[in-house]
């Protein structure tokens, strides 16, 4: 047991040493330059415009979870019929 116990430890400080840091120097950290231009306004196509406009419009008429809101897309974009887009008839898209 202790001969097990002599050997683990052996084996540990022989390893450490390579485990330190290396030898060459390491640059110090240097601040990045701070910039003070704002990002440009990311434009949208008109199509995701007019999506924006419907998913605000869906979410003043309490449509807020994410399942109602692609049913809502599916029936405009006639992926699904029937009575789950009875929301979407009650509610036409916004032009």
């Amino acid at each position: 047991m202790r001969g097990g116990l002599a050997m683990a430890t052996l084996l540990a400080l022989a390893v450490l040493p390579g485990c330190a840091a290396p030898q060459s120097p390491t640059p110090s950290p240097t601040a990045a330059p701070a910039t003070s231009t704002p990002r440009p306004a990311q434009t949208l196509a008109p199509e995701q415009q007019r999506n924006e406009r419907i998913r605000g419009m869906l979410y003043t008429a309490g449509c807020t979870s994410n399942s109602c809101v692609q049913s809502y897309f599916a029936c405009l974009d006639g992926y699904l019929t029937g009575d789950p887009c009875q929301f979407y008839r009650d509610h036409p898209p916004p032009p």
